[in-house]
């Protein structure tokens, strides 16, 4: 602020002044100018590239009910901090896309899902990508598989679904450093 009423003042003094006299005031706006811009650069906030962030799920994720290449919501679970600053509110919308997913089947077999590729879209257009994958793999039920020999509705057994379910907590990290 003070430096705007610098500039302001030197202005109006330059305005009834001889050439000369501009010249060297144009130099010291100048000179301020520069300074400005320096002070703007210096309360800039940048988030660090690999800066922990950590996420949960809004609602289960089950690999019945999605497909591979669906974007599916999370949230942010803890302000993200640097230096004090909070850059990333707490339930702020973090977008994932499903990469795998395998269903459930017979003899046991179990499901599995994975989501990576995430990204938070803030409010005045920043996008930081996240690197990182939730993976979660249901429990097998490979018993099934040596009781087809005793027992025929044995067979239709399933394993469990691949479910990521909501707000269990897992940490992402930062992809690239970003000016905020």
């Amino acid at each position: 602020m003070i430096l705007y009423r610098k500039f302001l003042y030197i202005f109006l003094l330059c305005y009834n002044l001889e050439q000369e006299k501009k010249e060297k005031i144009m130099k010291k706006i100048l000179v301020l100018l520069m300074l400005l811009c320096l002070q703007v650069e210096v309360f800039a906030v940048v988030l660090p590239e690999g800066t922990p962030v950590i996420i949960k799920p809004k609602r289960e994720i089950d690999a019945d009910s999605v497909r591979v290449g669906q974007d599916v919501k999370l949230a942010v679970a803890v302000p993200v901090k640097v230096n004090k600053q909070t850059l990333i509110k707490p339930d702020t919308e973090v977008t994932g896309q499903v990469i795998a997913k395998k269903n459930n089947f017979i003899l046991g077999i179990p499901g599995e899902l994975e989501i990576s590729n995430f990204k938070i879209v803030q409010s005045n257009g920043n996008i930081i990508y996240l690197r990182g994958n939730i993976l979660d793999k249901g429990e097998g039920k490979y018993w099934a598989h040596i009781g087809w020999f005793f027992l025929f509705p044995v067979l239709f057994v399933k394993g469990n679904d691949g479910k990521i379910p909501a707000g269990v907590e897992h940490i992402l990290y930062t992809s690239d450093e970003i000016d905020l």
